[in-house]
């Protein structure tokens, strides 16, 4: 392990929503929605960002995720909607909407957010809003498309899944696109 490294913690997709989320992906390709598509195998639902940290601070953060864990327990989330940010006149991320049981999703981020705090991790700026992010677009983001699109999908579903565990990821970038090494898996508790 390197001495510093680029690090998030993440719920990871299930084969069948990275399947959806790629047709979506083939459909905004139609619609001539020029962005950086982001690989099918690459989605998660980022709960935090942590940035460069030291290598020797993954076993701590390790007991955070083990804690947090056993503090909350399993559910589901429908995947639906397609959004951008920060608008459509000037999109910077493509991204799809979580729905379902964000009265579970949003204490289960904030306790991560609080725990992590005290290892010296800043707290998030914004308000936490649950997403995937499909797509992103450089300066000469496209507003015409984009704005249509998230019109015309801003009500479809494209499945649900179960939020399970939570991974602490290791994002190496590369030319080809991100690579997620896992270094810490803990599961949520039964519900």
């Amino acid at each position: 392990m390197p001495g510093v490294l680029r690090a998030f913690v993440a719920v990871e997709m299930p084969g069948p929503v990275r399947k959806a989320l790629e047709e979506v992906q083939s459909r905004l390709k139609q619609l001539k929605i020029r962005a950086r598509w982001v690989r099918p195998e690459n989605i998660h639902l980022t709960l935090k960002f942590l940035g460069s940290i030291p290598a020797g601070h993954v076993p701590s953060i390790g007991d955070v995720l083990r804690v947090v864990a056993q503090a909350h327990g399993r559910f589901s989330l429908a995947v639906a909607g397609v959004g951008v940010f920060p608008d459509t006149r000037r999109p910077k991320v493509i991204w799809v909407g979580l729905t379902g049981r964000p009265d579970a999703l949003r204490p289960l981020q904030q306790d991560l957010d609080g725990r992590l705090a005290a290892l010296g991790f800043p707290r998030a700026e914004k308000p936490f809003r649950g997403h995937l992010t499909i797509g992103r677009f450089g300066a000469e983001g496209h507003p015409g498309p984009v704005a249509d699109a998230v019109k015309r999908y801003a009500a479809a579903t494209f499945g649900t899944f179960a939020v399970e565990e939570i991974v602490l990821l290791k994002s190496d970038l590369r030319p080809e696109g991100p690579l997620y090494t896992p270094l810490a898996r803990e599961k949520l508790m039964a519900s």
